[in-house]
């Protein structure tokens, strides 16, 4: 279920927070935006999704290989989530993570830019789906070792539920 708050500022502004809710996971899950006012037509928030600065892989989805995209156009900033992941024949294994933080496994599928994952919790184990829209995120061209390291973890971990199946 995806929640759309929108708070109004001072000016014709307004700031929308969408927030994802699946069982057991309360999460801000797509990066919220400033709307302008061009944005709004008669008091109600247009449907349009920020444009999206990466090449156009709507239509074919994703290719075989190592991906890193963020909240953030650049690498690395606090406060902003990422995730870095493989994939392979629409088979996906990586993980979200907080720069200088804790960072949380996941494993599953690509459907165009719509990710089918299950998320393993770090401390308990415990495993929850959760889709992700790629277009809400920015790709990033260069990983660094440690989103190397961390995908190689997730890989090692989860490689018998993504490529063994």
């Amino acid at each position: 279920m995806v929640l759309t708050y929108l708070i109004l500022t001072g000016s014709l502004e307004a700031i929308a927070i969408v927030l994802a809710l699946s069982p057991g996971n309360f999460s801000i899950a797509f990066p919220a935006r400033l709307v302008e006012d061009s944005d709004i037509k008669s008091g109600v928030l247009s449907s349009q999704s920020p444009p999206n600065p990466a090449p156009d892989t709507a239509s074919t989805g994703l290719a075989d290989g190592i991906y890193l995209y963020g909240q953030s156009s650049k690498p690395d900033e606090i406060k902003q989530e990422y995730l870095v992941l493989e994939m392979r024949q629409s088979k996906v294994v990586g993980a979200f993570y907080l720069p200088r933080s804790a960072f949380y496994c996941f494993y599953g599928t690509s459907d165009r830019t719509q990710l089918n994952l299950t998320v393993v919790d770090s401390y308990d184990g415990s495993r929850s789906p959760y889709s992700v829209n790629l277009q809400q995120y920015y790709p990033i061209s260069t990983l660094s070792d440690n989103d190397r390291r961390i995908l190689g973890i997730c890989k090692a971990a989860h490689k018998q539920q993504v490529w063994e199946k």
